[in-house]
Protein backbone atom coordinates (compact mmCIF):
# COMPACT_ATOMS: atom_id res chain seq x y z
CA UNK A 1 0.00 0.00 0.00
CA UNK A 2 1.38 3.09 -1.04
CA UNK A 3 2.64 5.48 2.23
CA UNK A 4 1.45 8.89 2.56
CA UNK A 5 4.28 11.56 2.46
CA UNK A 6 4.99 14.90 3.47
CA UNK A 7 7.71 17.10 1.86
CA UNK A 8 9.39 19.72 4.07
CA UNK A 9 11.89 22.28 2.18
CA UNK A 10 12.57 25.57 0.93
CA UNK A 11 11.01 27.65 -1.72
CA UNK A 12 14.18 28.10 -3.56
CA UNK A 13 14.05 24.30 -4.72
CA UNK A 14 10.79 24.58 -5.85
CA UNK A 15 12.03 23.17 -9.33
CA UNK A 16 13.47 20.03 -7.66
CA UNK A 17 10.45 19.98 -5.71
CA UNK A 18 8.29 19.73 -8.21
CA UNK A 19 9.71 17.25 -10.15
CA UNK A 20 9.85 15.12 -7.20
CA UNK A 21 6.07 15.42 -6.21
CA UNK A 22 5.63 14.67 -9.65
CA UNK A 23 7.27 11.32 -9.77
CA UNK A 24 6.24 10.06 -6.30
CA UNK A 25 2.53 10.80 -7.61
CA UNK A 26 3.10 8.64 -10.35
CA UNK A 27 3.91 5.38 -7.71
CA UNK A 28 0.96 6.43 -6.10
CA UNK A 29 1.97 8.33 -3.20
CA UNK A 30 -0.08 10.53 -1.51
CA UNK A 31 2.20 13.76 -1.07
CA UNK A 32 1.57 16.32 0.74
CA UNK A 33 2.79 19.71 -0.24
CA UNK A 34 2.30 23.45 1.05
CA UNK A 35 0.96 25.56 -1.66
CA UNK A 36 -0.69 22.31 -2.98
CA UNK A 37 -2.14 20.81 0.16
CA UNK A 38 -3.32 24.47 2.33
CA UNK A 39 -6.76 25.21 2.00
CA UNK A 40 -7.45 28.77 2.19
CA UNK A 41 -10.04 29.37 4.52
CA UNK A 42 -8.45 27.13 7.60
CA UNK A 43 -5.22 27.69 10.09
CA UNK A 44 -2.55 26.74 8.03
CA UNK A 45 -0.70 25.35 11.21
CA UNK A 46 -3.13 23.47 11.97
CA UNK A 47 -2.92 22.29 8.12
CA UNK A 48 0.65 21.65 8.60
CA UNK A 49 0.42 19.57 12.02
CA UNK A 50 -2.52 17.43 10.50
CA UNK A 51 -0.55 16.47 6.90
CA UNK A 52 2.39 15.93 9.11
CA UNK A 53 0.90 13.57 11.54
CA UNK A 54 -0.85 12.27 8.95
CA UNK A 55 2.38 11.25 6.94
CA UNK A 56 4.02 8.07 7.24
CA UNK A 57 7.27 9.25 6.04
CA UNK A 58 8.82 12.72 6.03
CA UNK A 59 11.02 13.92 3.22
CA UNK A 60 13.03 16.95 4.17
CA UNK A 61 15.36 18.36 1.62
CA UNK A 62 18.67 19.52 2.71
CA UNK A 63 20.20 22.70 1.07
CA UNK A 64 21.41 26.16 2.85
CA UNK A 65 18.41 27.72 2.17
CA UNK A 66 16.19 24.97 3.72
CA UNK A 67 17.81 24.75 7.00
CA UNK A 68 17.99 28.58 7.20
CA UNK A 69 14.30 28.45 6.52
CA UNK A 70 12.46 29.09 10.35
CA UNK A 71 9.55 27.19 8.59
CA UNK A 72 11.46 24.56 7.50
CA UNK A 73 12.74 24.49 11.08
CA UNK A 74 9.60 24.57 13.13
CA UNK A 75 8.31 21.56 10.95
CA UNK A 76 11.25 19.10 11.03
CA UNK A 77 11.03 20.14 15.13
CA UNK A 78 7.54 18.83 14.87
CA UNK A 79 8.37 15.74 13.22
CA UNK A 80 10.65 14.77 16.09
CA UNK A 81 8.80 14.90 18.21
CA UNK A 82 6.03 13.14 16.51
CA UNK A 83 8.85 10.22 16.25
CA UNK A 84 8.25 9.86 12.67
CA UNK A 85 10.26 8.20 9.69
CA UNK A 86 12.62 11.04 8.22
CA UNK A 87 14.38 10.61 5.19
CA UNK A 88 16.96 13.64 4.36
CA UNK A 89 17.02 14.41 0.74
CA UNK A 90 20.78 15.99 0.06
CA UNK A 91 20.47 19.07 -2.37
CA UNK A 92 22.96 20.75 -1.22
CA UNK A 93 25.71 19.33 1.17
CA UNK A 94 25.82 21.96 4.04
CA UNK A 95 26.59 20.98 7.87
CA UNK A 96 23.65 19.55 9.61
CA UNK A 97 21.81 20.18 13.36
CA UNK A 98 23.33 17.07 15.38
CA UNK A 99 20.07 15.79 16.21
CA UNK A 100 19.74 15.25 11.95
CA UNK A 101 22.40 13.51 11.21
CA UNK A 102 21.27 10.11 12.47
CA UNK A 103 18.26 9.66 9.67
CA UNK A 104 18.26 7.99 6.26
CA UNK A 105 19.19 9.93 3.35
CA UNK A 106 19.55 9.90 -0.07
CA UNK A 107 22.45 11.79 -2.42
CA UNK A 108 20.38 14.10 -5.14
CA UNK A 109 23.51 15.95 -5.82
CA UNK A 110 24.73 13.91 -9.22
CA UNK A 111 22.65 11.66 -10.73
CA UNK A 112 19.10 11.85 -10.67
CA UNK A 113 17.97 9.16 -11.79
CA UNK A 114 20.38 7.04 -9.75
CA UNK A 115 18.50 9.01 -6.54
CA UNK A 116 15.34 8.36 -7.39
CA UNK A 117 15.48 4.59 -7.74
CA UNK A 118 17.80 4.93 -3.95
CA UNK A 119 14.55 6.92 -2.60
CA UNK A 120 12.06 4.20 -4.21
CA UNK A 121 13.98 1.62 -3.07
CA UNK A 122 14.20 3.30 0.63
CA UNK A 123 10.37 4.23 0.45
CA UNK A 124 9.78 0.51 0.49
CA UNK A 125 12.11 -0.87 2.73
CA UNK A 126 14.22 1.30 5.79
CA UNK A 127 17.76 1.06 5.14
CA UNK A 128 20.29 1.29 8.24
CA UNK A 129 22.87 3.83 6.56
CA UNK A 130 26.68 2.56 6.43
CA UNK A 131 28.03 5.92 5.62
CA UNK A 132 27.35 9.23 7.40
CA UNK A 133 25.15 11.60 5.52
CA UNK A 134 27.38 14.02 3.05
CA UNK A 135 28.18 17.31 5.19
CA UNK A 136 30.72 18.84 2.49
CA UNK A 137 31.73 18.59 -0.99
CA UNK A 138 30.47 19.58 -4.33
CA UNK A 139 28.89 17.64 -6.44
CA UNK A 140 26.23 18.74 -9.70
CA UNK A 141 24.38 17.10 -12.64
CA UNK A 142 25.90 16.59 -15.72
CA UNK A 143 23.89 18.95 -17.49
CA UNK A 144 25.09 21.48 -14.83
CA UNK A 145 28.70 20.96 -15.86
CA UNK A 146 27.47 21.20 -19.76
CA UNK A 147 25.34 24.48 -19.42
CA UNK A 148 28.55 25.69 -17.98
CA UNK A 149 31.12 24.62 -20.27
CA UNK A 150 28.57 26.17 -23.52
CA UNK A 151 27.94 29.19 -21.21
CA UNK A 152 31.68 29.79 -21.64
CA UNK A 153 32.16 30.44 -25.18
CA UNK A 154 29.12 32.36 -25.04
CA UNK A 155 30.39 34.95 -22.74
CA UNK A 156 33.80 35.31 -24.57
CA UNK A 157 31.74 35.82 -27.89
CA UNK A 158 29.49 38.42 -26.31
CA UNK A 159 32.70 40.25 -25.63
CA UNK A 160 32.79 41.00 -29.19
CA UNK A 161 29.40 42.82 -28.65
CA UNK A 162 30.36 45.02 -26.03
CA UNK A 163 29.45 47.66 -27.36
CA UNK A 164 25.81 46.86 -27.01
CA UNK A 165 26.27 47.02 -23.54
CA UNK A 166 23.59 44.84 -22.16
CA UNK A 167 24.43 41.49 -23.97
CA UNK A 168 27.74 41.27 -22.77
CA UNK A 169 26.19 42.47 -19.62
CA UNK A 170 24.37 39.38 -19.07
CA UNK A 171 26.57 36.16 -20.55
CA UNK A 172 29.60 36.98 -18.98
CA UNK A 173 28.75 36.56 -15.64
CA UNK A 174 26.55 33.41 -16.84
CA UNK A 175 28.84 30.48 -16.23
CA UNK A 176 28.65 31.67 -12.51
CA UNK A 177 25.37 32.76 -12.24
CA UNK A 178 24.80 29.02 -13.41
CA UNK A 179 26.79 27.67 -10.56
CA UNK A 180 25.04 30.02 -8.35
CA UNK A 181 21.56 28.97 -9.19
CA UNK A 182 19.81 32.61 -9.86
CA UNK A 183 20.18 34.01 -13.28
CA UNK A 184 17.15 34.92 -15.05
CA UNK A 185 16.42 33.57 -18.31
CA UNK A 186 14.65 35.94 -20.10
CA UNK A 187 17.17 38.56 -20.68
CA UNK A 188 20.14 35.90 -21.06
CA UNK A 189 17.44 34.40 -23.96
CA UNK A 190 17.31 37.77 -25.21
CA UNK A 191 21.09 38.10 -25.32
CA UNK A 192 22.11 34.41 -26.63
CA UNK A 193 19.64 35.18 -29.43
CA UNK A 194 20.67 38.69 -30.47
CA UNK A 195 24.34 38.07 -29.97
CA UNK A 196 24.78 36.13 -33.47
CA UNK A 197 23.33 39.01 -35.13
CA UNK A 198 25.66 42.01 -33.27
CA UNK A 199 28.38 39.61 -33.85
CA UNK A 200 27.81 39.95 -37.94
CA UNK A 201 27.12 43.51 -37.12
CA UNK A 202 30.58 44.11 -35.85
CA UNK A 203 32.17 41.91 -38.87
CA UNK A 204 30.36 44.22 -41.34
CA UNK A 205 31.54 47.41 -39.45
CA UNK A 206 35.01 46.35 -39.38
CA UNK A 207 37.73 47.97 -41.52
CA UNK A 208 40.38 45.00 -41.16
CA UNK A 209 39.85 42.08 -43.43
CA UNK A 210 40.81 39.95 -41.13
CA UNK A 211 38.54 41.03 -38.23
CA UNK A 212 35.93 40.77 -40.88
CA UNK A 213 36.17 37.02 -41.56
CA UNK A 214 36.52 36.00 -38.35
CA UNK A 215 34.17 38.03 -36.67
CA UNK A 216 31.74 36.32 -39.80
CA UNK A 217 32.59 32.92 -38.80
CA UNK A 218 32.07 33.53 -35.13
CA UNK A 219 28.67 34.71 -35.75
CA UNK A 220 27.93 31.91 -37.55
CA UNK A 221 29.28 29.41 -34.86
CA UNK A 222 27.83 31.39 -32.19
CA UNK A 223 23.94 30.63 -33.44
CA UNK A 224 23.64 26.87 -33.07
CA UNK A 225 26.11 27.18 -29.24
CA UNK A 226 23.33 29.83 -28.28
CA UNK A 227 20.81 27.63 -29.82
CA UNK A 228 21.60 24.39 -27.91
CA UNK A 229 22.52 26.65 -24.51
CA UNK A 230 19.42 27.83 -24.84
CA UNK A 231 17.80 24.22 -24.98
CA UNK A 232 19.98 23.25 -21.83
CA UNK A 233 18.93 25.95 -19.61
CA UNK A 234 15.14 25.05 -20.24
CA UNK A 235 16.05 21.38 -19.83
CA UNK A 236 14.63 19.28 -16.98
CA UNK A 237 17.67 18.88 -15.34
CA UNK A 238 18.19 22.82 -15.18
CA UNK A 239 14.86 23.35 -14.19
CA UNK A 240 15.66 21.53 -11.10
CA UNK A 241 18.84 22.83 -10.54
CA UNK A 242 17.89 26.78 -11.10
CA UNK A 243 16.32 28.90 -8.25
CA UNK A 244 12.81 30.22 -8.87
CA UNK A 245 14.14 32.75 -11.55
CA UNK A 246 15.63 31.00 -13.44
CA UNK A 247 12.78 28.17 -13.74
CA UNK A 248 10.48 28.48 -16.73
CA UNK A 249 6.68 29.44 -15.68
CA UNK A 250 4.93 26.20 -14.42
CA UNK A 251 1.96 24.80 -16.03
CA UNK A 252 -1.65 24.21 -14.30
CA UNK A 253 -1.40 20.75 -12.50
CA UNK A 254 -4.05 18.78 -15.05
CA UNK A 255 -6.47 19.60 -17.88
CA UNK A 256 -10.08 20.48 -17.52
CA UNK A 257 -12.62 17.49 -18.00
CA UNK A 258 -15.15 18.35 -16.07
CA UNK A 259 -17.15 21.56 -14.48
CA UNK A 260 -19.34 21.85 -11.33
CA UNK A 261 -22.69 22.78 -11.32
CA UNK A 262 -24.05 25.81 -11.79
CA UNK A 263 -24.04 27.79 -8.63
CA UNK A 264 -24.40 31.60 -8.20
CA UNK A 265 -21.26 32.54 -5.72
CA UNK A 266 -20.48 35.99 -3.95
CA UNK A 267 -16.98 37.45 -5.16
CA UNK A 268 -14.81 40.45 -3.97
CA UNK A 269 -12.21 41.13 -7.06
CA UNK A 270 -9.48 42.94 -4.66
CA UNK A 271 -7.36 45.22 -7.36
CA UNK A 272 -5.07 48.54 -7.36
CA UNK A 273 -6.32 51.42 -9.43
CA UNK A 274 -3.81 50.37 -11.46
CA UNK A 275 -5.36 47.02 -12.69
CA UNK A 276 -8.52 48.43 -13.27
CA UNK A 277 -8.87 47.09 -16.85
CA UNK A 278 -7.68 43.46 -15.77
CA UNK A 279 -10.37 43.76 -12.69
CA UNK A 280 -13.32 45.10 -14.86
CA UNK A 281 -12.71 42.00 -17.31
CA UNK A 282 -13.20 39.62 -14.47
CA UNK A 283 -16.05 41.22 -13.19
CA UNK A 284 -17.73 41.47 -16.53
CA UNK A 285 -16.79 37.57 -17.63
CA UNK A 286 -18.66 36.54 -13.73
CA UNK A 287 -21.48 38.52 -13.64
CA UNK A 288 -21.79 36.66 -17.14
CA UNK A 289 -21.78 33.99 -15.92
CA UNK A 290 -24.62 34.16 -13.12
CA UNK A 291 -22.24 35.29 -10.13
CA UNK A 292 -23.08 38.47 -7.72
CA UNK A 293 -20.12 40.88 -6.77
CA UNK A 294 -19.96 41.55 -2.94
CA UNK A 295 -19.33 45.20 -1.62
CA UNK A 296 -16.58 43.61 -0.02
CA UNK A 297 -13.97 40.61 1.30
CA UNK A 298 -15.61 40.21 4.42
CA UNK A 299 -19.30 39.27 2.96
CA UNK A 300 -17.79 37.07 -0.54
CA UNK A 301 -17.53 33.47 -0.73
CA UNK A 302 -14.10 34.06 -2.97
CA UNK A 303 -11.53 36.79 -2.80
CA UNK A 304 -9.09 37.32 -6.13
CA UNK A 305 -6.54 39.54 -5.64
CA UNK A 306 -4.70 41.00 -8.58
CA UNK A 307 -1.38 41.15 -7.61
CA UNK A 308 1.57 42.90 -9.38
CA UNK A 309 4.01 46.14 -8.82
CA UNK A 310 0.94 48.05 -7.16
CA UNK A 311 -0.13 45.81 -4.83
CA UNK A 312 1.12 42.45 -2.86
CA UNK A 313 -1.44 41.38 -0.28
CA UNK A 314 -4.78 40.70 0.04
CA UNK A 315 -7.19 43.04 1.83
CA UNK A 316 -8.54 39.32 2.41
CA UNK A 317 -7.74 36.65 5.65
CA UNK A 318 -5.69 33.85 3.59
CA UNK A 319 -6.13 31.73 7.11
CA UNK A 320 -10.16 32.78 7.39
CA UNK A 321 -11.00 33.42 4.14
CA UNK A 322 -10.92 31.97 0.25
CA UNK A 323 -8.78 33.89 -1.24
CA UNK A 324 -7.36 33.47 -5.34
CA UNK A 325 -3.92 35.33 -5.91
CA UNK A 326 -3.95 36.47 -9.58
CA UNK A 327 -0.45 37.40 -10.33
CA UNK A 328 -0.26 39.75 -13.29
CA UNK A 329 3.02 41.03 -12.98
CA UNK A 330 6.63 39.83 -11.39
CA UNK A 331 6.66 40.50 -7.89
CA UNK A 332 9.63 39.51 -5.58
CA UNK A 333 7.75 41.82 -2.92
CA UNK A 334 4.45 39.79 -2.74
CA UNK A 335 3.30 38.85 1.18
CA UNK A 336 4.18 35.62 2.74
CA UNK A 337 0.64 34.45 3.40
CA UNK A 338 -0.02 34.78 -0.79
CA UNK A 339 3.02 33.03 -0.90
CA UNK A 340 1.82 30.04 0.77
CA UNK A 341 -0.97 29.22 -1.18
CA UNK A 342 -1.21 28.74 -5.43
CA UNK A 343 -1.73 31.50 -7.77
CA UNK A 344 -4.12 31.67 -10.69
CA UNK A 345 -0.84 33.08 -13.15
CA UNK A 346 -1.97 35.96 -15.81
CA UNK A 347 1.54 37.50 -16.34
CA UNK A 348 1.94 35.95 -19.47
CA UNK A 349 -1.45 37.34 -20.48
CA UNK A 350 -5.11 37.56 -19.38
CA UNK A 351 -6.56 33.87 -20.15
CA UNK A 352 -9.31 31.38 -19.25
CA UNK A 353 -11.10 34.12 -17.08
CA UNK A 354 -14.76 31.93 -18.55
CA UNK A 355 -13.33 28.99 -17.23
CA UNK A 356 -12.54 30.28 -13.72
CA UNK A 357 -16.01 31.75 -13.92
CA UNK A 358 -17.17 28.12 -14.32
CA UNK A 359 -15.29 26.79 -11.97
CA UNK A 360 -15.65 29.18 -8.93
CA UNK A 361 -18.51 26.39 -7.13
CA UNK A 362 -15.79 24.10 -6.52
CA UNK A 363 -12.68 25.74 -5.11
CA UNK A 364 -11.06 22.33 -5.06
CA UNK A 365 -11.56 21.60 -8.62
CA UNK A 366 -10.23 25.18 -9.65
CA UNK A 367 -7.17 25.36 -7.54
CA UNK A 368 -6.78 21.53 -9.41
CA UNK A 369 -7.21 22.69 -12.90
CA UNK A 370 -5.74 26.42 -13.23
CA UNK A 371 -3.67 27.23 -9.97
CA UNK A 372 0.08 27.01 -10.29
CA UNK A 373 2.94 26.81 -7.40
CA UNK A 374 3.61 30.71 -6.59
CA UNK A 375 6.99 31.91 -7.44
CA UNK A 376 6.30 35.34 -8.05
CA UNK A 377 10.14 36.64 -8.78
CA UNK A 378 10.47 34.93 -11.91
CA UNK A 379 10.19 37.79 -14.87
CA UNK A 380 7.30 36.23 -16.67
CA UNK A 381 5.88 39.19 -19.74
CA UNK A 382 3.11 38.74 -22.17
CA UNK A 383 4.13 37.43 -26.30
CA UNK A 384 3.01 41.15 -27.27
CA UNK A 385 5.28 42.97 -24.44
CA UNK A 386 8.21 40.93 -24.61
CA UNK A 387 8.03 41.49 -28.43
CA UNK A 388 7.48 45.23 -28.09
CA UNK A 389 10.78 45.52 -25.78
CA UNK A 390 12.94 42.67 -28.39
CA UNK A 391 12.10 45.28 -31.08
CA UNK A 392 12.86 48.53 -29.19
CA UNK A 393 16.25 46.85 -28.01
CA UNK A 394 17.20 45.02 -31.50
CA UNK A 395 16.66 48.68 -32.96
CA UNK A 396 18.82 50.41 -30.11
CA UNK A 397 21.57 47.36 -31.26
CA UNK A 398 21.65 48.36 -35.04
CA UNK A 399 21.28 52.18 -34.20
CA UNK A 400 24.32 52.44 -31.92
CA UNK A 401 26.51 49.44 -33.45
CA UNK A 402 26.01 50.73 -37.05
CA UNK A 403 28.22 54.35 -36.40
CA UNK A 404 31.34 52.22 -35.84
CA UNK A 405 32.93 53.33 -39.14
CA UNK A 406 32.62 56.60 -37.93
CA UNK A 407 34.60 55.72 -34.65
CA UNK A 408 36.44 53.40 -35.84
CA UNK A 409 38.17 55.10 -39.24
CA UNK A 410 37.30 59.21 -39.51
CA UNK A 411 37.60 60.00 -35.45
CA UNK A 412 40.93 61.55 -36.48
CA UNK A 413 39.88 63.52 -39.25
CA UNK A 414 37.17 64.70 -36.89
CA UNK A 415 39.03 67.03 -34.48
CA UNK A 416 41.25 68.28 -37.49
CA UNK A 417 38.37 71.74 -37.72
CA UNK A 418 36.10 72.96 -35.28
CA UNK A 419 33.44 72.40 -37.82
CA UNK A 420 34.09 68.72 -37.58
CA UNK A 421 34.15 68.93 -33.99
CA UNK A 422 30.58 70.08 -33.60
CA UNK A 423 29.28 67.42 -36.74
CA UNK A 424 31.00 64.72 -34.06
CA UNK A 425 29.23 66.60 -30.90
CA UNK A 426 25.51 65.86 -32.47
CA UNK A 427 26.45 62.85 -33.63
CA UNK A 428 27.54 61.75 -29.95
CA UNK A 429 24.32 63.12 -28.62
CA UNK A 430 22.32 61.68 -30.68
CA UNK A 431 23.17 58.16 -29.96
CA UNK A 432 23.22 58.90 -26.06
CA UNK A 433 19.62 60.01 -26.75
CA UNK A 434 18.23 57.27 -28.92
CA UNK A 435 20.36 55.04 -26.12
CA UNK A 436 19.07 56.63 -23.50
CA UNK A 437 15.13 56.38 -25.19
CA UNK A 438 15.86 52.99 -25.46
CA UNK A 439 16.81 52.17 -22.11
CA UNK A 440 13.84 54.47 -20.36
CA UNK A 441 11.34 53.00 -22.63
CA UNK A 442 12.17 49.43 -22.09
CA UNK A 443 12.36 49.96 -18.38
CA UNK A 444 8.64 51.56 -18.07
CA UNK A 445 7.28 49.03 -20.08
CA UNK A 446 8.88 46.19 -18.14
CA UNK A 447 7.87 47.65 -14.66
CA UNK A 448 4.96 49.22 -15.58
CA UNK A 449 5.44 52.79 -14.15
CA UNK A 450 7.14 55.74 -16.07
CA UNK A 451 5.73 58.07 -18.96
CA UNK A 452 6.24 55.63 -21.52
CA UNK A 453 4.24 52.64 -19.76
CA UNK A 454 1.42 53.98 -21.49
CA UNK A 455 -0.28 54.94 -25.30
CA UNK A 456 0.99 58.21 -25.54
CA UNK A 457 4.12 57.33 -24.05
CA UNK A 458 4.62 54.33 -26.72
CA UNK A 459 3.63 56.98 -29.44
CA UNK A 460 6.11 59.65 -28.28
CA UNK A 461 9.01 57.41 -28.05
CA UNK A 462 8.16 56.04 -31.59
CA UNK A 463 8.59 59.91 -33.12
CA UNK A 464 11.45 60.53 -31.27
CA UNK A 465 12.94 57.26 -32.38
CA UNK A 466 12.02 58.63 -36.06
CA UNK A 467 13.27 62.59 -35.68
CA UNK A 468 17.17 61.16 -34.04
CA UNK A 469 16.95 58.39 -37.46
CA UNK A 470 16.22 61.37 -39.72
CA UNK A 471 19.02 63.31 -37.60
CA UNK A 472 21.33 60.68 -38.20
CA UNK A 473 20.70 60.35 -41.51
CA UNK A 474 21.28 64.24 -41.76
CA UNK A 475 25.02 64.28 -40.28
CA UNK A 476 25.61 61.22 -42.40
CA UNK A 477 25.01 62.76 -45.23
CA UNK A 478 27.09 66.43 -44.10
CA UNK A 479 30.15 64.71 -42.61
CA UNK A 480 30.71 62.80 -46.09
CA UNK A 481 29.93 65.26 -48.02
CA UNK A 482 32.60 67.93 -46.22
CA UNK A 483 34.88 65.18 -46.38
CA UNK A 484 34.81 65.10 -49.57
CA UNK A 485 35.48 60.87 -50.07
CA UNK A 486 34.02 58.01 -51.42
CA UNK A 487 33.79 54.79 -49.00
CA UNK A 488 32.00 51.37 -49.27
CA UNK A 489 30.53 51.90 -45.68
CA UNK A 490 28.50 55.32 -47.02
CA UNK A 491 25.00 54.90 -45.68
CA UNK A 492 25.02 51.26 -43.49
CA UNK A 493 25.78 53.73 -40.37
CA UNK A 494 22.47 55.75 -41.01
CA UNK A 495 19.99 54.06 -43.41
CA UNK A 496 20.14 50.60 -41.98
CA UNK A 497 18.79 51.55 -38.94
CA UNK A 498 16.14 53.88 -40.81
CA UNK A 499 15.05 51.18 -42.84
CA UNK A 500 14.85 48.74 -39.89
CA UNK A 501 12.86 51.04 -38.20
CA UNK A 502 10.63 51.69 -41.58
CA UNK A 503 10.07 48.31 -42.53
CA UNK A 504 9.63 46.71 -38.39
CA UNK A 505 7.39 49.56 -37.30
CA UNK A 506 4.90 48.81 -39.10
CA UNK A 507 5.01 45.18 -38.32
CA UNK A 508 5.47 45.83 -34.79
CA UNK A 509 1.95 48.52 -35.00
CA UNK A 510 0.09 44.98 -36.62
CA UNK A 511 1.36 43.04 -34.20
CA UNK A 512 0.07 44.95 -31.39
CA UNK A 513 -3.24 45.98 -33.21
CA UNK A 514 -4.04 42.15 -32.88
CA UNK A 515 -2.69 41.35 -29.15
CA UNK A 516 -4.14 44.91 -28.22
CA UNK A 517 -6.11 43.67 -25.18
CA UNK A 518 -2.58 42.39 -23.83
CA UNK A 519 -1.25 45.59 -24.18
CA UNK A 520 -4.45 47.41 -22.58
CA UNK A 521 -3.95 45.14 -19.84
CA UNK A 522 -0.33 45.61 -19.44
CA UNK A 523 -0.68 49.40 -19.52
CA UNK A 524 -1.56 50.60 -16.27
CA UNK A 525 -4.38 52.60 -15.93
CA UNK A 526 -4.45 56.01 -14.47
CA UNK A 527 -5.16 56.44 -10.61
CA UNK A 528 -8.51 58.17 -9.63
CA UNK A 529 -8.23 61.78 -8.74
CA UNK A 530 -9.08 61.79 -5.19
Amino acid sequence: MAQNIFISYSRREVGFVDDLVRRLEAEKYAVWLDYRSLVAGSPWQDQIYKGITDAEVILLVISKESLASRNVEVEWQCVLGEKKRIILLIFEAVELPPVLEKYEWVDFRGNYKAGLDELFSQLKTPVQEEHPVPQTGFKVPAVVWLSFILSIPAAIFSLISIWTLFIPFFLVPLPYRIFKRDFSYLPVQASLLMMPFAIFLTANLSVSDTLYDLFRVLAVVSLPLNLWLMYLLRSEGMQRWGKPSANSPAKPHVDMTRFPQDKPIKYFIDHAPQDREIAISLDRTFKSAGHIESAGADSAKATFTLISRFKTESVADCESQLVYPVIVQSNDKISPQLSRIQWLDMRSGVRNLDVIARLLPDPALLSRGLCVRPSGNQLVLPSAILALIYFIVFLAVVCIGSWFPYISQYANLFFKDPFYLEVVVQLIASLILFGGISYFMVRHIMQRQGFFASLLGLLTGAVLFAAILYWQVAIDNMVFDLLGVTVDYRGISSYYPRGLYMIGLPIMLIYLWFNRRDLMYWLPAKKPKQ
